[in-house]
């Protein structure tokens, strides 16, 4: 006698607008199947929608993960849809699937971040945010978690440098030093922005 495993994926889409809120949890491992009931859903959802901007919160707190191929659903799915999901949230217990999404969010125009409470989830989904309309905008709003990756990289090198040439530093302090340092710094950039320094850079 066989034990049935439940599996599979419930959508949940609302919408104001173009903008739309899509609530997706998952259960057991996914199948090829639960790809093909999801995808027409989000696309009927969509359709006729002139450059929709979707948020997704994703519950995979009961995930086991996926059937080989659905691996390549699961890529080919974030490049048909990668301009528009603005933010996920994916909410696990898993180191691997916080590994996992990091290299997703590589398909992904928007920004994507792994939760470990539905609660900051929510939080961070519903955020104030500016939506991009311009060029300029659309260019460093898609770049942005990489741009603020980007600082935390320069703060920590210059922490690990400090580490290096001070016997036994107080890492809390030098913490605190270098934000003063950078906080310094871009003061002196926002005034020069609000100078017309880089108008035509």
């Amino acid at each position: 006698m066989s034990t049935a495993i439940e599996h599979g994926i419930s959508v949940g889409i609302s919408r104001v607008d173009k903008f739309f809120f899509m609530k997706i949890k998952i259960n057991g491992v996914l199948t090829h199947d639960d790809y093909e009931r999801m995808v027409p859903m989000l696309k009927s959802s969509i359709d006729n929608v002139k450059e929709p901007k979707v948020k997704v919160l994703i519950d995979a707190r009961e995930f086991d993960g996926w059937e080989l191929r659905t691996a390549w659903d699961d890529f080919r799915f974030g490049m048909e849809f990668r301009e528009v999901f603005t933010k996920i949230a994916f909410v696990g217990t898993k180191s691997w699937e916080e590994y996992g999404l990091k290299i997703g969010s590589w398909f992904i125009s928007g920004e994507v971040k792994f939760f470990k409470s539905l609660d900051e989830a929510y939080s961070w989904l519903n955020q104030d945010e500016v939506v991009p309309i311009t060029p300029v905008q659309k260019d460093l709003y898609s770049r942005k978690e990489a741009i603020r990756d980007d600082l935390e990289s320069l703060f920590k090198s210059n922490l690990r440098v400090t580490d290096f040439n001070v016997p036994e530093p107080d890492g809390q302090d030098s913490s605190q030093i270098l934000i003063n340092i950078l906080e310094e710094k871009l003061n002196e950039i926002k005034n020069d922005v609000q100078a017309g320094k880089y108008r035509n850079y």
